[in-house]
């Protein structure tokens, strides 16, 4: 008898230990959510990849070890990128939508170098990366930036006039600009536009032709996504040094690999420009959205169908695009958030 009792009031005392666990499970999750102490949670170093962390948060950017343990921090921390001389360049500001220019800070946080685009119909935005140019023999500072035209000049470009808004729109651009403060080189999307709607623009498809036959360039009609601010959203960039390219990635589905190297002319800004505008600037490799060029089915589900994942679209709300570097897994393919 006593030995039921005993289990009895061990099967109670379980029941109730598992009711008050049912109570209390949400809690615990908001306080490993919300409050728990920043510290290192796990690591298992027979599988963990040996070496150091560094990222930026709050106005602070931080190189911790394999251990959690803080080996140093900069007093700079919006968007922060390690260099290869142990400075730290950044955004000049926190805002990812647009912050002007950049500072490069040294390993004792001092302001070593600050750039700010200072033409009123550029906006940078978002990402950036300092590249060795061997042409130039120096190194340059590549960044992405919302250009701005008329709307005299995208219906001038063969865009439909209904859907051009009064305002006129934004294209991205990615200007090159070497450590004094000049644009050496520059690429932008409104010089790569193809349409069919206008057969008087030079930009026409051609007779015979149709926008599938131009895969090397952006559809200024897209369907369902008329022109407008921050029309295409690109939020990421990357430099191949071998190939001497450059990866843009817009946030709607679709990333572009560009020549770089074909069409810098070292010592002349003005010819580099040209070149990139020319059809050697055409996109040499374009991956996620088949439809924008009329070789894939287009997405039917949204109004806007760039911003649908039906038909043959691959990637959607797409960030952060990098050639896998030399050494690690998959190297020389393409690494992106989808």
């Amino acid at each position: 008898m006593k030995t039921k009792r005993g289990f009895g009031l061990r099967g109670k005392a379980a029941t109730l230990s598992a009711a008050l666990l049912l109570f209390f499970v949400a809690p615990l999750r908001a306080y490993d959510a919300l409050q728990r102490p920043t510290e290192l949670q796990f690591w298992n170093p027979a599988k963990a990849e040996n070496g150091y962390t560094f990222f930026g948060v709050g106005g602070t950017t931080y190189l911790i070890n394999m251990e959690g343990r803080v080996v140093h921090t900069w007093p700079v921390g919006n968007n922060p990128h390690l260099l290869d001389n142990g400075n730290v360049l950044d955004a000049a500001t926190n805002d990812p939508s647009g912050f002007g220019g950049f500072k490069e800070v040294d390993w004792s946080g001092r302001v070593v170098w600050q750039y700010t685009d200072q033409r009123t119909t550029y906006h940078p935005h978002h990402d950036f990366t300092r590249i060795y140019n061997a042409k130039l023999g120096a190194y340059t500072t590549l960044y992405i930036a919302n250009r701005d035209f008329t709307a005299a000049e995208c219906i001038a470009a063969g865009a439909n006039p209904a859907l051009v808004p009064v305002s006129g729109a934004q294209l991205d651009a990615i200007v090159e600009v070497d450590l004094s403060g000049n644009v050496v080189w520059e690429w932008c999307f409104f010089d790569h536009l193809v349409q069919d709607f206008n057969a008087a623009k030079p930009n026409y498809v051609g007779v015979g032709k149709t926008i599938a036959n131009y895969p090397g360039r952006l559809n200024l009609n897209l369907t369902g996504h008329p022109l407008k601010g921050d029309w295409l959203h690109c939020n990421s960039l990357d430099y191949n040094s071998k190939l001497d390219q450059i990866v843009v990635n817009s946030v709607q589905g679709e990333f572009y690999v560009i020549d770089h190297g074909s069409t810098f002319v070292a010592g002349n800004p003005a010819a580099s420009i040209t070149n990139a505008a020319s059809s050697a600037g055409d996109f040499l490799y374009r991956f996620g959205d088949p439809a924008r060029y009329a070789q894939g089915s287009t997405p039917a589900v949204l109004a806007d169908w760039t911003q649908s994942t039906a038909g043959h679209k691959q990637l959607g709300g797409a960030h952060d695009v990098q050639w896998i570097g030399p050494g690690l897994t998959g190297e020389g393919h393409f690494l992106i958030f989808n």
